[in-house]
């Protein structure tokens, strides 16, 4: 299983994926946005995921933020990870 852990840092939040990746956020609504997303582009390879949050209890739903403003940044920072990858 792939595990993405939503965790709370000195600036801000971050997305971690054991030691190999840390992905930085200013708000933890957008950290969870993107973990989202990333699990569920996984998922699609037939690969198992989850999302855990810090400070969010086992089972509990983790909703994706709403409002134009969250969609536009999170959608600016997997453009920025994408063209990083290239």
């Amino acid at each position: 299983m792939i595990t993405f852990n939503v965790v709370k840092e000195p600036c801000g939040w971050a997305i971690r994926l054991g030691e190999r990746m840390t992905t930085s956020f200013w708000s933890r609504e957008v950290a969870i946005s993107e973990a989202n997303a990333l699990a569920e582009a996984i998922r699609r390879h037939g690969e198992c995921t989850e999302v855990v949050v810090e400070g969010v209890q086992p089972g509990a739903t983790t909703m994706r933020p709403s409002g134009s403003s969250s969609s536009r940044l999170a959608a600016v920072h997997r453009a920025t990870v994408e063209a990083s990858v290239r």
